[in-house]
């Protein structure tokens, strides 16, 4: 059987699109097996953790809490509420809650300038922060455990530097000048509250601070730390502002540390948790995974736009939370039996579960609690009994739900009418729930190869199909009219010199050289190339640079090929077109340079008039289009005439 060229094609383009999703689901599987794979060190583990913390009663003993609250932003040109809003959180919920710790996980303040596109610290955002902890005494009864954000460090020259407004405005920043560790023991749980700081150093403006970056020297020291807490405590709690997704560990000499593994490592480590996505706009708000490892990341929702914060737990050793809005109670945490979807085998005594006595709820208002009832089928409600603080309980026989999946439903009200209900499933047996298919992608996958990958694709799309039309002597076939019409001006538009080797070159430098030559540092002079940029003597591998590319070619470049061969068509078919439907045949072009020349606008204002001006990406590329265009518009007759039989003859 004779298979045809396109068949070919067709069939090698699905080989390799089966083995990239092949490839991609094996990355973002959340049933790795680690407890398998490390069985002797995770039953030892969970086999102190089970004698250390006994059968799991209706005592307080034996449980901690925290809170996290991530991406605050607080800012002095919009949205007021933020800051009051605050500072109810740390008046009102926070001494509610009466949590151990509260992490604030970065972005404390916005650092934004008025036009909301420029970027650089403003002190009055870290005195309203610095002011409403310490007016609203929230650390007298909490410890306060706060870390910087890539907004907290947009345009900062050194981490000594006097617009480092983190070291005299934070909790932490006179004790802590990027990582820490925290040891807390208390009510029989130890802790380690991890902090990793992935700030890059020199702090650029925006938007190229979109990646954390760990040097060797901080690699090490946070391998120190990790150390020292599996020393101390006998659990870990690692938390930052940026994702492990976002976290690029430089290599220098010594082996580059896998932050994932590294973490991971150790069956002492629990949960990653973060912020920095801002749950990407509220389109995957649980934003959680279990990294291949065994240990749950946990990205956090924004209190910027979204007033969410989190309460957590650790009861007998398990890890248990829940994502909250501001001013929603009651607040329902149901500690035992555990969420079936966040069990981690081998960092957990799970097996203290099937021998419970007790079902634990812990329940927050901020007034009195009249009820917390529990039920299974929805049917017959009973009432849990209050121990203390805001810990509930209710006697149960595990033994009834040994296999499967089951549903423990909450409902609490409080004195004034305020009721709350949360559906918890659960497992004795170890049945999992799986996560969110999105939610893995962006926690697990790295996003900085993901950019690489998305720029090399576009940057391919932007020249092959322009060098294969070109070397074919007629137009490919398309099965659809529009298709076979779109095909024959492109392949007319890869005959014309003067076009097809500007796009080509021009394409073709994007990944070699600068895109722009400016100050990135207020008083600092920075080049930025696709790879990294060069500033104060320094490289910085940033592969935000990656996804900047990938929208100058997405929105310009790629469409400049179609606008251009429209421009071809109305050139050498609508020549004798007058009128309105003269004007009308260059709105592609129009538009398209419009969208150009308010791309160079925000870059402009993101980095000034030097960047502006010495910018190949953003600047040159709108006389190269205007260029181009005019070309085509003012070909000769001649040349025109020979197109046109060009045309006519395939």
């Amino acid at each position: 059987m004779i298979f045809s060229k396109t068949t070919i094609s067709l069939l090698c383009i699905l080989l390799l699109l089966s083995i990239f999703m092949a490839n991609l689901m094996n990355i973002i599987a959340t049933d790795h097996n680690f407890y398998v794979e490390n069985k002797n060190e995770g039953v030892n583990f969970t086999k102190y953790l089970s004698k250390k913390y006994g059968q799991i009663a209706d005592s307080p003993k034996n449980l901690i809490w925290f809170v996290q609250i991530s991406d605050i932003h607080i800012s002095i040109f919009r949205d007021p509420g933020r800051i009051s809003q605050f500072q109810q959180f740390c008046d009102n919920t926070v001494k509610k809650i009466k949590p151990l710790i509260v992490l604030a996980t970065g972005d404390l303040t916005d650092s934004k300038t008025k036009d909301n596109l420029g970027s650089t610290q403003v002190k009055m955002e870290w005195v309203y922060y610095h002011n409403i902890i310490k007016e609203s005494g929230v650390t007298e009864d909490t410890i306060w455990l706060d870390i910087r954000g890539n907004h907290d460090n947009f345009n900062i020259k050194s981490i000594n530097s006097q617009e480092n407004y983190y070291r005299n405005f934070s909790v932490q920043g006179l004790l802590h000048t990027r990582s820490y560790l925290h040891f807390q023991e208390y009510n029989g749980v130890s802790v380690a509250f991890l902090g990793i700081d992935a700030c890059p150093e020199p702090g650029l403006k925006r938007p190229f601070n979109f990646i954390g970056i760990l040097d060797i020297h901080e690699q090490q020291y946070i391998q120190k730390l990790k150390s020292e807490a599996e020393t101390k405590a006998d659990h870990i709690v690692w938390f930052a502002h940026y994702p492990t997704s976002c976290i690029l560990c430089l290599e220098k000499d010594l082996p580059k540390m896998n932050l994932r593994q590294h973490i991971g490592s150790t069956q002492k480590s629990q949960v990653f948790l973060c912020g920095h996505l801002h749950s990407m706009g509220g389109f995957v708000p649980k934003m959680y995974t279990k990294q291949r490892k065994g240990y749950l990341e946990l990205e956090l929702g924004d209190w910027k736009d979204n007033r969410m914060y989190r309460i957590a737990a650790i009861d007998h050793g398990m890890f248990s939370f829940v994502d909250l809005k501001h001013n929603t109670w009651p607040a329902i945490l149901v500690t035992n039996p555990k969420h079936a979807k966040y069990a981690m085998p081998g960092r957990e005594p799970l097996d203290l579960m099937p021998e419970s006595s007790f079902i634990r709820i812990l329940v927050f208002s901020d007034v009195h609690i009249d009820s917390v009832k529990i039920s299974f089928d929805q049917t017959s409600w009973e009432e849990c009994r209050h121990i203390e603080g805001p810990l509930y309980v209710y006697q149960w026989l595990p033994s009834h739900f040994a296999s499967g999946i089951h549903i423990l439903h909450v409902n609490a009200v409080d004195e004034v009418g305020k009721e709350a209900y949360v559906e918890h499933p659960f497992s004795l047996d170890g049945t999992v729930v799986n996560f969110p298919l999105l939610a893995r992608i962006l926690l697990m996958l790295d996003a900085g190869t993901v950019f690489q990958s998305m720029f090399a694709t576009l940057l391919a799309f932007n020249i092959l199909p322009l060098f294969m039309l070109r070397v074919q002597k007629r137009p490919l076939k398309h099965s659809r009219k529009f298709g076979r019409h779109v095909l024959r001006r492109v392949w007319l538009l890869s005959k014309i010199d003067a076009v097809f080797y500007p796009i080509v070159l021009y394409a073709i430098y994007l990944p070699l050289g600068p895109w722009a030559v400016g100050q990135l540092i207020d008083g600092y002079t920075g080049a930025i190339f696709a790879w990294g940029i060069i500033i104060k003597g320094s490289y910085l591998p940033e592969p935000f640079t990656y996804m900047y590319g990938s929208v100058q070619l997405l929105f310009v470049h790629i469409p400049l090929l179609f606008v251009l061969a429209h421009a071809l068509e109305n050139r050498l078919f609508t020549i004798h077109v007058r009128g309105v439907k003269r004007v009308v045949k260059h709105l592609p072009f129009v538009f398209l340079l419009s969208v150009q020349m308010l791309l160079a606008y925000f870059f402009w204002l993101e980095y000034g008039t030097m960047s502006f001006v010495f910018g190949p990406l953003r600047t040159w590329s709108i006389a190269l289009s205007f260029l181009l265009w005019y070309k085509i518009m003012t070909l000769s007759p001649d040349y025109c005439r020979k197109l046109i039989t060009l045309n006519n003859t395939s």
